[in-house]
């Protein structure tokens, strides 16, 4: 399988791109999902020697899996300033040779919004989508609380209304599980869309609201919940064997929001090295009888 490192995860570290990057080659990541916020300062304050940086660390065989940003989708935000946006964020993706930008859609849950807001974000979407087809890129929306792609039923109408060949979806496993959904059941539904796979997980349901942006973005916000994959209330196991099996599965970005990131992500992805050598281990011997 194929998993890549949250440059997300260092949001309140102090490390460089390089540093970053080698560690991803250290530690056995194949790749790296670039949040937004650190691909546009490495464009503004290291401009000139980006080129150099991806150079080298393409050389290794490591990729820029994607690029994690937000768009203002909803609200009164005139079209051109949000074409504008969003154009400048397709050319940030381009100048990191990744073809997939992941955005939330819109900032609303989906029982709240209308007609008329279902109309808004899938013709908004569908403009997006066209704009970054043009240059190669697709427009991946993540299944996440708080947005027009907050459960099964929502990510499907959402995927479908406005259907453009280039939306995709991030599937969040934690937060389609969140919804009420059975995780496994809701991959197998969304799964011609699916181009990436988000893992995290969970003490129990009771501390999901960790996860809100107002908290976890803060430097100050409580980690109270936050445990590693194996740890959690959701089921990994079950889900990384379905995953480990599936020879179409959609690469993995390990999420990880708590402390220590350099040490966790580590570990994580030790455990789910190890599964997949005990499922090839069992594979074998189930061959071999």
């Amino acid at each position: 399988m194929r998993y890549n490192l949250c440059t997300i995860s260092f949001r309140h570290e102090l490390v460089s791109f390089r540093e970053l990057f080698r560690y991803a080659l250290d530690t056995g990541f194949n790749g790296i999902e670039l949040w937004g916020v650190h691909a546009k300062a490495l464009l503004r304050q290291r401009g000139k020697e980006l080129g150099g940086m991806l150079d080298e660390m393409f050389s290794y065989g490591l990729e820029i899996n994607m690029l994690s940003d937000y768009i203002p989708l909803m609200g009164n935000i005139p079209m051109d300033v949000l074409l504008k946006e969003w154009q400048e964020t397709v050319q940030a993706a381009k100048a990191f040779h990744t073809d997939k930008l992941r955005i939330f859609a819109g900032n609303l849950g989906s029982q709240s919004l209308d007609e008329k807001d279902w109309e808004l974000c899938t013709e908004r979407l569908n403009i997006l989508c066209a704009v970054a087809e043009r240059e190669g890129v697709y427009t991946v929306v993540e299944t996440h609380p708080g947005t027009a792609a907050d459960g099964l039923d929502s990510t499907l109408q959402l995927l479908r209304q406005t259907g453009h060949p280039a939306l995709k979806l991030n599937l969040d496993f934690l937060h389609i599980w969140e919804s009420g959904a059975d995780p496994l059941a809701a991959y197998e539904r969304l799964k011609p869309w699916i181009v990436n796979i988000h893992l995290k997980n969970v003490e129990s349901r009771q501390w999901l609201e960790v996860f809100s942006p107002n908290n976890i973005y803060s430097p100050s916000g409580s980690r109270r919940g936050i445990v590693p994959l194996a740890d959690g209330e959701m089921d990994c196991q079950a889900i990384m064997k379905r995953l480990i099996l599936d020879p179409t599965r959609a690469p993995v970005s390990l999420e990880w929001f708590g402390a220590i990131p350099f040490k966790i992500l580590k570990s994580e992805l030790g455990w789910l090295n190890g599964l997949e050598s005990d499922l090839k281990l069992e594979k074998v011997k189930v061959t071999g009888s």
